[in-house]
């Protein structure tokens, strides 16, 4: 199970850090935040200096759909990739053949690129896979691989399947559309998945048990009909997602570069105010504030991961990071997850882990509850464990594989 860094703005030498630690595996490219002659320049030397590593560029081609509304933060994409990015409108893609068009002018750019794996455009089904949405982001897949032959492209292809957490939820649904999807004649290598969120942080509407299930659903079908898949913005749930059967995962250092929704290429409302520095704790399945750790370390010490990157959280300092060195924690913590809870190719075995660990998670939240001096700030607390057990159930049912509990 790989990690990957999911670039995006302010990247500076997080990536290069990423790679030379070893806490990621690759990174995939978002064009908004790189200038085409800088993308063809990082791409040659990741190629000759860690050839292993995977380099992925995402063409971000679902942003074409919002890049028209006023003040819309489109970045690089409008300037230095106009080759295949305009301002599109829904209904000049539900005809087959722009998409066809669109698929070809977009693998002719990427087919210029160093990448290791080509990524296809696509569309965001945001509510419901039967809808014209889910029309047009099926055309994308049913046509990629054939539109990359006839450009020469020969390196492995994924197809973009962008989806809504309100999509993922319905479960039926999305067991037929799978199956449209997993029965072409010329079918793509694999999948780049995103599961796409409406607001700004979208922790509330990823952490949902429904939503859980479907995307974990999503991995072990796609998966069990043998192609790669690659989820984009995962974070946190990357082991999980691995345990179904998904080969990488990937997160960055901003909260939009962990969790995926069009609202990256809207105006800004944030109002610039830096978020608080935080740790990855593996052992809670959370991130938890510098300084609830500063709190917690003494009393609760399982709450610390015991690696490399505890050092850039010096006790002695107060436990804040340099703000530029947070991602790397977060790369490490979900790389350790990553090989204590998933076994490679038997999925009951790392469901049992993910149980598991979830059972302990519980457990370690009762000795923070009550060694800490005041409570955690709701981002802290434990609420995402019930919705992720949950979710793992309906998934075991959905899959129908044996209780991933006693």
């Amino acid at each position: 199970m790989k990690l990957l860094g999911q670039h995006g703005f302010g990247d500076g030498q997080k990536i290069r850090q990423g790679l030379d630690k070893g806490y990621i595996d690759g990174v995939i490219y978002s064009p908004k935040d790189i200038a085409r002659d800088k993308l063809i320049v990082v791409l040659d030397e990741l190629d000759s200096t860690k050839p292993e590593a995977e380099r992925l560029f995402d063409p971000q081609f679902y942003a074409t759909l919002v890049a028209d509304t006023p003040n819309s933060r489109c970045g690089s994409l409008m300037i230095d990739y106009a080759d295949y990015f305009a301002a599109r409108r829904r209904g000049q893609l539900e005809s087959e053949s722009r998409v066809n068009e669109e698929l070809r002018r977009t693998l002719e750019f990427t087919k210029t690129l160093n990448v290791s794996s080509v990524i296809a455009p696509g569309v965001l089904i945001p509510k419901s896979v039967n809808s014209i949405e889910a029309v047009i982001a099926k055309n994308f897949i049913r046509n990629a691989a054939t539109i990359a032959k006839s450009v020469g492209e020969e390196r492995p292809l994924l197809a973009t399947l962008a989806i809504g957490s309100e999509a993922l939820r319905h479960h039926q649904q999305l067991v037929e559309f799978l199956s449209d999807i997993t029965l072409l004649d010329n079918p793509p290598s694999g999948f780049y998945i995103l599961v796409g969120t409406s607001s700004t942080d979208g922790r509330s509407e990823i952490y949902n048990e429904d939503t859980i299930a479907g995307w974990l659903f999503l991995n072990h079908t796609l998966t069990l009909n043998g192609f790669r898949v690659i989820n984009g913005y995962s974070d946190v749930l990357t082991p999980f997602l691995g345990a179904c059967g998904a080969s990488a995962g990937a997160t960055g250092w901003w909260t939009n570069l962990r969790h995926f929704g069009l609202g990256r290429f809207s105006p800004d409302s944030s109002g610039g105010r830096l978020p608080t520095p935080r740790y990855l704790s593996c052992s809670l399945l959370n991130r938890i504030t510098f300084d609830e750790l500063e709190r917690l370390r003494g009393s609760v010490p399982g709450v610390l991961n015991e690696l490399e990157t505890d050092e850039l959280y010096p006790e002695a300092t107060g436990s804040e990071p340099e703000r530029n060195q947070e991602v790397l924690q977060t790369w490490e913590a979900i790389s350790e997850l990553n090989r204590k809870l998933v076994t490679d190719g038997n999925v009951e075995a790392s469901l049992q882990e993910c149980h598991e660990h979830l059972e302990a998670a519980d457990a370690l939240y009762l000795e923070v509850e009550d060694a800490a001096f005041s409570p955690l700030e709701p981002k802290s607390n434990r609420g995402h464990l019930e919705p992720l057990r949950d979710g793992l159930l309906k998934f075991a049912e959905l899959a129908e594989l044996g209780p991933t509990e006693d």
